[in-house]
This record gives structure tokens, sequence and C-alpha cells, in this order.
């Protein structure tokens, strides 16, 4: 997956399926940090996103890697 990010890091537009989809609002964020005593512990900062098209994704940008990726339920 593909995110283009604003110069303070939040997500402007997700590549999905080929297609570029503006973000038209951030519906929330929040932030996971768990499994600390191991030796990849997970930190990751999540956005739920209401695109250009209706849709509403999650997405996250793992902290550590700084790759994003779309949540999938």
């Amino acid at each position: 997956m593909r995110v283009e990010a604003d110069p303070d890091g939040r997500p402007a537009a997700v590549h999905l399926s080929g297609r570029r989809c503006a973000v038209e609002a951030t519906l929330e964020t929040w932030r996971i940090d768990d499994e600390w005593w191991r030796q990849r512990p997970i930190s990751r900062l999540y956005w739920r996103l209401l695109l250009e098209d209706g849709r509403v994704v999650d997405v996250y940008r793992g902290l550590a890697s700084g790759r994003w990726f779309q949540q999938a339920y």
C-alpha cells in the first residue's frame, strides 16, 4: 500500500487497487505500543480515514519501520 503524507506526516491520499484516493477527513487517530518486552515490539500509529469516494479505511504506519499498511479486519 502506498500513502502520500502531508508535511506533518498525516495521510493526504492513499493508493488502493492502483487508484489514488484523496483523504476527505481523518475520523480518528490512535497509537498502539505493545509487546515492549520482545525483540521486535509493536509500535503503530493508526488513522481512520474518510476517502473522497466515500469509503472509510484504517491505515497505520509502523513507527519502527516507517512503512504504511492497511488494517484488515
